[in-house]
């Protein structure tokens, strides 16, 4: 047997190969891990009568919309030693660390901030992936799993299906940090003392700084859930829960730079009513999501957004891809090496620990009472999306197969009757990959309803288009999945069968599950976030080019209907109205009200604009600097607009808007080059008593001097900022700096000090952390 660092630097070889292999596209063929090319399905970014583009993945809009931009815009700041407190290119300016998935102080993040951009956005997401599996393998160890079930946790957890799904989200690096926080709450209790408390410390405030708050509460309930675990069946010491107490605590600490301005941040936004809005209350049942439980074994049984596969799950009104198929973690782990771990070691600690997660998890993400109503019923929990506990199914399931894969390692065998149930199952998925186009023409039914009753209309031509694709698609992709996912349990059970008869057999069943395993994550993970060319992450269409002639002197842009989605403008350095984050300023929200289609959806930017709702929101519109809007058809009434031009296959009408900033009376403003997102400098020549209005939003957090002296800072129309100028020719400088980020830095520092001291830590006297007089504990 090798030593365990020997095994350890392997493990991290091998897994660093697996992570290479599965990104290779973006890491080594000079391609960029990003789906920017959802947005060719735009009219702004194609050629008049151009064929329409089929994106890699339809699915993933927020990536490119929301965190791209974002990571590009926190590169560009850190860079130049400024911390990003404020972005103006969204709703007219909104906070940018507070707003909770802007990651800004994740450490993996610097890759990105340090590295080549864009071809950085690869090596952060390999880098992830890597953390994750060795967080498991590291984890598996400490549990005491041989040599067969830690490779298998830590190479097979990397790429389940939560962690996939995720990738390009904030929410795959809250969850890469499940198996450490437990690895560092097994070793608080064990262990209890400043170190360990320290270690506890850092995991806890990696999770929560890593830009998905309701993702870390999930992984901090299952360590609370381990803590509890541990302290019922080995006997709660005072020890152990002051070491774990005080390292969870010093984490949210570490946390606060994240964590304090984000909660300031939920109190000037609707974000939080509109989640209790949506949520209905404990008692009363919803309804459950049954159909998409069966996504734990076939992640691809309604398909996908995924080019070349049909959306069978809009059809049938249950969720998209990453919601449903997060808990998936191979199809032989779930049915073979999961139910062998619980035949033959359910006398484990871990073994019934990974049962109970694996209950709970399934039961609240698929909406199962009595979990899901518990769960409604706690603070917190209540208003997040307990949908992301899939999160929970794939780590049980991943671990559960690892204790299952030792012991056939040990020759522990299932029943005769698992390997009939398999074989059952897949005749079953073949008669249905045989029966599946007898299904066509109801598939033509329902598509044909989606889109004749969709909110956005859509034109017939293109309609009839989209629902032959999606016949085709089925009809193509559906039989043969369900055969291929039918042999797969057929192959199962000869195995198994093969197994109990003969020895050679038996002895292959670890190699060949955890190859099996591996094939099928990566058969379903590879290519679902897509690698691109440079040349489309990089293109800019003529109608963006024409918008950078239009918008001088800070002014901003919006779309109509499916064209420029918010945000989309950050890409191109361009500012949009609107925002695209869950959280605003409940103040742009009510500005812009009149702007946005009267619908029951939350109260956000991504509700639906049309030409009647620009036309009434048309002074709000140039109040708020907006010089051109953009749509896929022109405006019906072009008298209202100073232009409308066509471009490309978009068409682009021009507003008389004012400049970002101005001077109302004799004299003129001008904003200076020396300007950043969060300080706007403006020369001021005033030729007699005037005011300053700045079109960007105000929030608390603004302060303003002139010439060097403290002035007032004014709300104009409730949303934007006006200062009084008295005649003369000045510097005037708004600074963000909110009091909230301040005590949340300072808070932070002191706890991150307070952590590297305690990892130096040494007691005097000869009983040491690692046991009596430095022994190692044992395991």
């Amino acid at each position: 047997m090798p030593s365990r660092r020997r095994e350890c630097a392997a493990f991290g070889l091998a897994l660093a190969a697996c992570v290479g292999g599965f990104l290779h596209e973006a890491l080594f063929a000079g391609r960029v891990l990003s789906p920017a090319d959802v947005l060719l399905v735009q009219a702004s970014f194609r050629a008049p009568d151009a064929p329409p583009h089929e994106p890699a993945n339809r699915l993933l809009m927020d990536p490119v919309l929301q965190f791209q931009p974002w990571l590009a815009f926190e590169r560009a700041e850190i860079r130049a030693a400024r911390l990003p407190a404020w972005n103006p290119f969204a709703g007219c300016g909104a906070p940018h660390i507070a707003n909770g998935q802007s990651a800004v102080f994740d450490p993996l993040n610097w890759i990105v901030f340090l590295g080549p951009w864009p071809a950085s956005l690869g090596w952060v997401a390999a880098a992830r992936l890597w953390f994750a599996g060795m967080g498991a393998f590291l984890l598996a160890r400490s549990w005491g799993l041989g040599i067969w079930g830690r490779w298998f946790a830590g190479l097979c957890f990397p790429f389940c299906g939560f962690l996939i799904v995720w990738l390009l989200y904030p929410v795959t690096p809250a969850a890469a940090w499940l198996p450490w926080l437990l690895l560092a709450t097994d070793r608080a209790i064990r262990t209890p003392g400043v170190r360990s408390a320290s270690l506890l410390a850092l995991a806890t405030g990696g999770v929560l700084v890593a830009g998905h708050v309701q993702t870390s509460a999930h992984v901090l309930l299952a360590t609370g859930l381990l803590a509890l675990w541990r302290l019922a069946t080995e006997g709660a010491r005072a020890r152990a829960v002051a070491a774990w107490g005080v390292g969870i605590a010093l984490g949210i600490a570490i946390a606060s730079a994240q964590l304090v301005p984000l909660g300031e941040y939920l109190t000037k936004s609707p974000v939080w009513g509109e989640r209790h809005r949506e949520h209905p209350p404990f008692w009363k049942p919803t309804r459950p999501r049954v159909l998409e439980a069966a996504c734990t074994a076939l992640p691809y049984l309604y398909g996908s957004q995924r080019v070349g596969h049909p959306n069978l799950a809009r059809g049938l009104g249950i969720n998209n891809l990453n919601e449903s198929a997060g808990g998936f973690a191979g199809l032989a782990t779930l049915a073979w090496l999961a139910p062998l771990a619980a035949a033959t070691t359910r006398r484990k600690s871990e073994t019934r620990l990974l049962l109970a997660l694996l209950g709970v998890g399934f039961l609240a993400a698929f909406k199962l009472p009595p979990v899901d109503n518990l769960l409604r019923a706690l603070p917190v929990l209540g208003v997040t999306d307990n949908r992301r506990l899939t999160l929970w199914v794939a780590f049980a399931l991943t671990f559960l197969g690892a204790i299952g894969i030792d012991a056939a390692a040990r020759g522990a065998r299932l029943s005769r009757r698992w390997s009939l149930a398999w074989a059952a199952a897949g005749l079953a998925l073949l008669a249905g990959a045989v029966a599946a186009p007898a299904v066509a023409p109801a598939m033509r039914d329902r598509a044909e309803r989606h889109y004749r009753d969709a909110a956005v209309p859509i034109d017939p031509a293109e309609a009839s288009r989209r629902v032959e694709r999606q016949v085709r698609a089925m009809l193509d992709f559906t039989p043969r999945y369900l055969a291929t996912s039918g042999l797969a349990l057929l192959a199962m059970a000869a195995t198994a069968g093969l197994a109990g008869r003969r020895g050679s057999v038996a002895r292959a069943v670890p190699p060949l599950l955890l190859a099996a395993t591996l094939a099928d994550l990566f058969a379903f993970g590879v290519g679902l976030n897509p690698a691109v060319d440079r040349s489309v992450q990089e293109y800019e269409p003529p109608t963006i080019a024409r918008l950078r002639e239009i918008l001088t002197d800070g002014r901003r842009a919006i779309g109509v209907g499916e064209e420029l989605p918010p945000n989309t403008l950050m890409r191109f350095g361009l500012a949009d109205a609107r925002n695209y984050d869950s959280i605003e300023l409940t103040r742009s929200l009510d500005y812009f009200e009149p702007l946005y289609e009267a619908t029951d959806e939350a109260r956000s930017s991504r509700r639906t604009i049309s030409w009647a709702t620009v036309a009434r929101a048309l002074p709000r519109l140039r109040e708020a600097a907006v010089g051109a809007v953009v749509a896929a058809t022109p405006p019906p009434d072009p008298s209202q607009f100073a232009a409308v031009e066509r471009v490309g296959d978009a068409w682009i009408a021009l507003l008389d808007s004012p400049p970002r900033v101005e001077l109302e009376g004799p004299g003129r403003a001008t904003i200076s080059p020396a300007s950043t997102p969060s300080a706007i400098r403006v020369e001021v020549v005033a030729e007699a008593p005037a005011r300053l209005v700045v079109r960007e939003t105000w929030d608390a957090g603004w302060s303003a001097t002139a010439g060097g002296e403290a002035i007032d800072v004014e709300t104009r129309d409730g949303v934007f900022m006006s200062m009084r100028m008295p005649a003369g020719m000045r510097i005037v400088e708004l600074t963000y700096r909110p009091a909230a980020a301040r005590a949340g830095l300072a808070a932070s520092a002191c706890a991150l000090a307070a952590t590297l001291l305690g990892l130096t830590w040494r007691p005097r006297s000869g009983l040491m952390e690692g046991g009596l007089d430095g022994t190692e504990p044992a395991g």
